[in-house]
């Protein structure tokens, strides 16, 4: 039922794909119509509008947001919802493709003129993408929150300037181009107020944070900023591995920053690395995984490489397996590489099968698997903070300890009843299930 007196037109739901910062973007989006006098509801709430933020990163994320499209628009000829907005990477990178595709929706919009896209929802009036002004959000605009009160995320830049040779990011986000720092504080300290404990940084690259307007790399300055603001945890989700400095690394050793670090690596055979447009090699990563444990002897180190690539040979792969686990990488997330058009690496030869793909990425994942229970073995009886999600049963709840990055690093299950209004308490850990660790309030 719509509420009383709301015309026919006001009531939007959201549906996010892909990662945090997506997310990011669809508050942002959110807030705009909040602004302009529409509500913003649940997807099980009859909603007028259904506006879809899309992932078109590989193929997996473009398969699952081509689904969430064609079952919205399956919705809209039931008449479950009267308009279908559909917008973020995925249009940006097919828009001429897809607006035949997808031609009953309302509103095809990429990532771009976010304000311009705000305005024809809320006036009820489709409209043509222009593609003409990069978006860049601020502090100024209006987030609700999508995720839990106690958990938020700020989006510190924009786009890329890597070149990776397998990524259309910089094809679909535009150049890199970072925030202000004091925009960010803002930012946060309202974030703050609202009750969250833990703040995530991110970006597509967060050691180049501030490199497109000063020589070296402002992300220390904006570390030691956001150390002062009493947040429990902040983290920085990120780190292009060749970009960090000991200036970077020092900037870690601040009040409230998790030693937990995201390196992408990719890999460690420079034949494939030089192939990728990316540096390191075995050696240069496993220093570099030697330096952050020297400086932060508790830190967390996650990862993520791609297996597969064109060329990559069986000893190339050996490589990899054998430096996931001499760098005994607590984390580990593993691509099977996909042939993205347009990108420098599509056109490349010694393509390899998909059955050597796939037994390639459950060898990688059986070394992160063993490193992961190492580690979770060895926090068996320690007292660790835990932040409460939601709940998991009637007399347990669902959360995570400061080594678990939203949503890629499992959960704790701690033996309590879930409060609406529960703070971050310290656990026991008793146990782990694979992924999931097993607590019990102090």
């Amino acid at each position: 039922m719509k509420k009383p007196g709301t015309p026919g037109n006001r009531r939007a739901a959201f549906v996010s794909l892909g990662c945090f910062k997506n997310t990011v973007d669809s508050e942002v989006l959110a807030g705009m119509l909040l602004a302009r006098g529409m509500d913003v509801v649940s997807e099980y709430e009859n909603p007028d509008w259904l506006i879809i933020n899309t992932c078109g990163f590989i193929r997996d994320a473009k398969e699952e947001s081509i689904g969430e499209i064609l079952a919205a628009l399956e919705k809209k000829e039931k008449g479950e919802i009267r308009r279908l907005v559909v917008f973020g990477c995925l249009i940006q990178r097919y828009h001429r493709e897809l607006r035949e595709a997808f031609a009953n929706a309302d509103i095809l919009w990429g990532v771009n003129d976010t304000t311009a896209l705000a305005d024809a929802i809320a006036a009820n009036r489709p409209e043509v993408y222009p593609d003409r002004e990069l978006f860049l959000y601020d502090d100024t605009h209006r987030r609700p929150t999508f995720t839990t009160a106690n958990s938020s995320f700020i989006k510190i830049s924009e786009g890329c300037d890597m070149a990776c040779s397998f990524c259309a990011i910089p094809q679909i986000r535009g150049p890199f181009r970072s925030r202000t720092i004091s925009s960010i504080l803002r930012e946060a300290e309202k974030l703050k107020k609202r009750g969250a404990e833990e703040l995530n940084l991110i970006s597509q690259n967060s050691t180049h944070f501030g490199k497109d307007k000063e020589k070296n790399s402002l992300l220390p300055a904006l570390l030691k900023a956001v150390s002062t603001l009493g947040f429990r945890w902040v983290r920085v989700l990120y780190l292009m591995p060749e970009e960090v400095t000991p200036d970077i690394l020092e900037g870690f050793d601040r009040p409230s920053l998790l030693p937990y670090f995201d390196l992408p690596f990719q890999h460690v055979s420079p034949r494939i690395l030089k192939k990728m447009h990316r540096g390191g090699s075995y050696e240069a990563n496993l220093g570099l995984v030697r330096d952050i444990r020297r400086h932060f002897p508790e830190a967390v180190l996650r990862s993520t490489f791609i297996v597969g690539f064109p060329g990559e040979s069986e000893d190339d792969f050996r490589r990899l397996l054998d430096f996931a686990a001499e760098a005994a990488l607590e984390r580990i997330g593993v691509f099977a590489y996909s042939p993205e058009e347009n990108t420098a690496s599509f056109s490349l030869p010694g393509r390899r099968s998909p059955r050597t793909i796939v037994d390639r990425k459950h060898r990688l994942l059986d070394v992160g698997d063993r490193n992961l229970l190492r580690f979770n073995g060895g926090l068996v009886g320690k007292s660790l903070d835990f932040l409460p999600l939601g709940p998991w049963t009637h007399d347990s709840t669902i959360g995570r300890i400061w080594a678990q990055a939203p949503e890629v690093d499992g959960h704790c299950r701690v033996k309590v009843r879930f409060s609406e209004k529960a703070a971050m308490f310290p656990v026991r850990v008793s146990g782990y299930e694979n992924e999931m660790l097993l607590g019990e309030k102090k």
